[in-house]
């Protein structure tokens, strides 16, 4: 073994991997791997590259997947940051981190599951750098950072506060995003304050905010948010009528129907379609 931990020629070995990440980077850009079934053809050669005597790479590494998430390759940077995770470990996830920014996980991506994996691998290096960008000036590292808080504290009990002080973030896509995790398991960890912050955004300036509190109401069904759902059918914004519709879903009283029956007649064909469905489920007490 070497001074530098790899078994047998150093030079040869770094040689070898130096090969194979050029490979990597002319397989990926080449069109006619990226067709059906082109993970599985990747997948030996990045392997080869998640080895820890790789770790000489991070540099080279880092910058192709600066360069991947630049151009907006969703494809090429989850091989190359899957090879940063597997061979740098922790090291890896300031970059990785960093990729997720633009990223929302709406394009059949394995970058999250890397994070994920990484987070559970190195769990207090994880919390100190998702912490930072909770903190960060910029609203997209926000969204990273509270993403990983409700990933991390996943039922809420000890990072509750910096994620529902996050509603009154200025950036309103932040806004939305804290909305939608406090209506999933994370709102848990105080549920009198979580509904709180929902109530009050479905009263937010910003659309996407209304829309994602009122989606995330769905689960409560007590008598109040009931009638706030009701009053949200005559928002002004197509997307928070039709998750006042799905949130109106099999709850009984005439208010309820007679507010399903005219967003069946919404101007918006996604919002008929959505209290029309809703109007054929049976309704449940509350």
């Amino acid at each position: 073994m070497t001074g530098n931990g790899v078994p047998g020629d150093g030079a040869a070995e770094r040689a070898a991997l130096r090969g194979a990440l050029g490979e990597l980077d002319a397989r990926l850009v080449t069109n006619t791997e990226r067709g059906p079934g082109a993970r599985r053809r990747f997948e030996p050669l990045v392997e080869r590259l998640r080895t820890p005597a790789a770790a000489f790479l991070r540099p080279e590494l880092e910058r192709r997947l600066a360069r991947h998430v630049a151009v907006d390759d969703s494809f090429a940077r989850d091989r190359i940051a899957h090879v940063l995770a597997g061979a740098c470990g922790a090291a890896a996830l300031p970059s990785l981190l960093r990729a997720r920014v633009s990223d929302r996980n709406d394009d059949g991506d394995t970058l999250e599951l890397d994070l994920l994996d990484l987070f559970s691998a190195w769990p207090e290096a994880s919390l100190r750098l998702v912490l930072g960008c909770v903190a960060s000036d910029d609203p997209g590292t926000r969204l990273v950072g509270i993403w990983g808080l409700s990933v991390i504290d996943f039922g809420g009990t000890e990072y509750f506060g910096p994620v529902a002080d996050a509603a009154s973030d200025p950036d309103p896509q932040v806004r939305a995003d804290v909305m939608s995790i406090l209506g999933s398991v994370f709102g848990v960890g105080d549920p009198p304050r979580a509904l709180a912050i929902l109530i009050a955004g479905t009263r937010d300036p910003a659309p996407e905010v209304r829309g994602a509190a009122v989606a995330a109401l769905g689960s409560a069904r007590d008598e109040p948010v009931t009638d706030l759902l009701v009053a949200r059918t005559d928002d002004t914004d197509r997307r928070v009528r039709l998750w006042a519709a799905w949130s109106l879903a099999r709850r009984p009283g005439p208010l309820v129907r007679a507010a399903l029956e005219r967003l069946a007649a919404d101007q918006d064909a996604d919002v008929r379609d959505a209290a029309r469905a809703v109007l054929e489920l049976p309704t449940r007490s509350l």
